[in-house]
């Protein structure tokens, strides 16, 4: 369960990350419009509406801020998260197959090779 929640919170962080570069596009393109009143458009609720420039920009700032912030908080949450399970993984001995194979193929390759056949 833990494991999933870290993997649904991951996701979220990502999408989240992909929201706020895509706002901050829109703030660079919108910091070069000349005339504050320019028309633009913004998508609210799933209505294309008219607005100004200088009616938009606000708002969307407030919104980038917003998502940064969000996305603070669920890395520092993610990190207690996962330092929480690992934690638990050593308290109680628990190690993940997959999680075996990557460490003991680094492990592998320190090592000398042992049991190696060369066929000519």
């Amino acid at each position: 369960a833990v494991v999933s929640t870290q993997s649904t919170g991951a996701q979220k962080v990502s999408e989240l990350k992909v929201d706020e570069s895509e706002h901050r596009l829109v703030l660079e393109a919108l910091d070069e419009a000349k005339d504050p009143k320019r028309k633009c458009y913004q998508l609210v609720g799933g209505v294309l509406v008219e607005r100004t420039v200088e009616q938009v920009k606000p708002n969307l700032k407030n919104n980038s801020d917003k998502i940064s912030a969000l996305i603070s908080s669920l890395d520092k949450n993610l990190n207690s998260k996962e330092k929480e399970l690992i934690d638990f993984k050593e308290k109680h001995g628990i190690k993940v197959k997959g999680e075996d194979a990557v460490d003991s193929g680094q492990k592998k390759e320190d090592s000398k090779p042992s049991g190696v056949l060369y066929l000519n």
